[in-house]
Parts: structure tokens; C-alpha cells; sequence
């Protein structure tokens, strides 16, 4: 299965400084759906509720992505699939590679509301995708342990659902992680005042 590599551009002021952000284990999401935290975060609790999430907003696929990516969500991390310019308003780039990564439709499944449908060759080459497709990194949701919605656009972009590792994080700003690169601190380094403001990031 081929590699997807993703970018993101985080502001200092909305996010910490990658030596802070990837303390615990990750780049972590402020309010992920369920199961999708680190460290063992799984598709399988998270496609619950994009599903209800979709329905939600009536069922329409591009409705439901054109939200996440205009306003952002506090439940996801929004991607692009292709480098971008360096956006000069935001300090920390960081690139992320998902290994295995396969890509598959939406296909509404009534009741039981969306499921799965035909798995499609977009993993590797965003450009020849036509409309929204999921991301995985397994044969199926449940054993899958990264849950991404690819978005048909002029852009192509990808929101995570899922935490995402340190170890998935090929660099940020153009230096690795570690140290040659961009040395991550502990937990511990902070103070209560730093704890108390991450919370929502902070991972056991």
C-alpha cells in the first residue's frame, strides 16, 4: 500500500510550539470523538460519529465538507495533500506521512447510516479523485487506527479524526523530530499554568 504524505501550518497563537504540541505522543486533537485519542486511537468508535455527523447535517457530502473545511472543527485536524506556499501567519509546518494509507467512497447504508464503499486508487495521487473519500490505513474501519476525510476540491485536503504520532511527523519547519531536529520536552517541563491551558491536548 503507497504512502500519503499531508501538510499542515499551525499558528503559535492557536496552537504551541511543536516542542510543546507533540509532548504527548502526537499531534493531538483539542475534542476527538471517541476512541480517537492516543495513545491507541482506532477508527472504529471516531466513524460512529462521523457517520451521525454527516446525517446530521442532512446527509450531503459536500455540504459536510465544505463546513469542516471553512470554519475547522475542534474534533479534527485539516490537512492539505499537496506542499503550499509558506504562509508567512503561520509559524510551525509540519509534514506527516500516513504509511498504508488507502482511500475508499462513502456509500449511505440507510438506517444503519454510512458505511464503506468501493476502495479507490487516491491514496497516492489526490488528483485523480472526483468526489469525498475516507482514509485509512487498514482493509477496514476497525482495523484501522487513523480515521481521515478526503475532500474533492481545488485543494485537495485531508481532515484527521484521529491523533496523530509523533513518529508519523516526517518534519516540522523542514528539521526532524529528535535530536537533530526539533527536540520535543516532557510533560514535567511545564508549569500548572502551561498543564492547566493544554488540557484538552494532554494525553495520559
Amino acid at each position: 500500500m503507497p504512502d500519503m504524505t499531508l501538510y499542515r501550518g499551525e499558528r503559535d497563537n492557536v496552537w504551541p510550539a511543536p516542542a510543546v504540541r507533540l509532548i504527548w505522543g502526537g499531534m493531538t486533537i483539542r475534542d476527538p470523538w471517541p476512541g480517537a485519542r492516543l495513545p491507541n486511537q482506532t477508527a472504529t468508535g471516531a466513524w460512529s460519529a462521523l457517520s451521525r455527523a454527516i446525517s446530521t447535517g442532512g446527509g450531503d457530502l459536500a455540504a459536510f465538507s465544505r463546513t469542516v473545511r471553512a470554519t475547522g472543527v475542534p474534533y479534527g485536524l485539516n490537512f492539505t495533500r499537496t506542499p503550499v506556499p509558506v504562509d508567512p501567519d503561520r509559524e510551525h509546518h509540519y509534514v506527516v506521512t500516513i504509511h498504508h494509507a488507502r482511500t475508499f467512497l462513502l456509500r449511505y447504508g440507510g438506517v444503519g447510516g454510512w458505511t464503506l464503499g468501493d476502495e479507490v486508487p487516491w491514496a497516492a495521487d489526490p488528483t485523480l479523485a472526483d468526489q469525498d473519500y475516507v482514509v485509512l490505513n487498514g482493509p477496514s474501519v476497525s482495523r484501522s487506527t487513523v480515521l481521515g476525510y478526503g475532500h474533492f476540491t481545488d485543494t485537495p485536503e485531508v481532515t484527521l479524526f484521529t491523533d496523530v504520532p509523533t513518529n508519523w511527523v516526517t518534519s516540522v519547519n523542514g528539521q526532524p523530530i529528535g535530536a537533530r531536529g526539533v527536540r520535543v520536552l516532557t510533560d514535567s517541563a511545564l508549569s500548572d499554568d502551561e498543564r492547566l491551558r493544554l488540557t484538552k491536548l494532554r494525553r495520559p
